[in-house]
């Protein structure tokens, strides 16, 4: 596998342009029919990284649960190898949306993300 210029960033770089990466993703794919935040994006790609686990909700005083919830980890918790990856399935994602069942352009990334992905292509 070919290195990446960004995959030298440090930890704290690597959270910024995942956030960034996040942020255009928000603004221009409908998960599935539904708007997802940049942090939800974010939650979503951390939790694919780190693994979900499904849990009760809890009763908030109705008699029962509603429902389920779906617990992963947070973005803090990427270790630097797991932020690469959560980077490049970021990439992926926008660059090939079909490829997850969406029926939408890819992501036209913003200045942040371009200049990460241009430092790479021209190393």
């Amino acid at each position: 596998m070919e290195k990446n210029k960004w995959q030298d960033m440090s930890t704290l770089e690597q959270r910024k342009l995942l956030n960034s990466a996040c942020r255009d993703l928000s603004e221009q794919l409908r998960w599935h029919g539904s708007h997802l935040s940049t942090d939800d994006f974010r939650h979503l790609l951390s939790g694919t990284i780190l693994g979900w686990r499904l849990m009760p909700a809890i009763d908030k005083g109705e008699g029962k649960a509603a429902g389920f919830i779906m617990l992963g980890g947070s973005s803090l918790d990427l270790s630097k190898k797991q932020c690469m990856d959560a980077i490049e399935l970021a990439f992926t994602l926008g660059d090939h949306p079909e490829g997850q069942g969406l029926n939408c352009p890819p992501v036209r990334w913003g200045e942040v993300v371009t200049g990460a992905r241009w430092i790479a292509d021209a190393a």
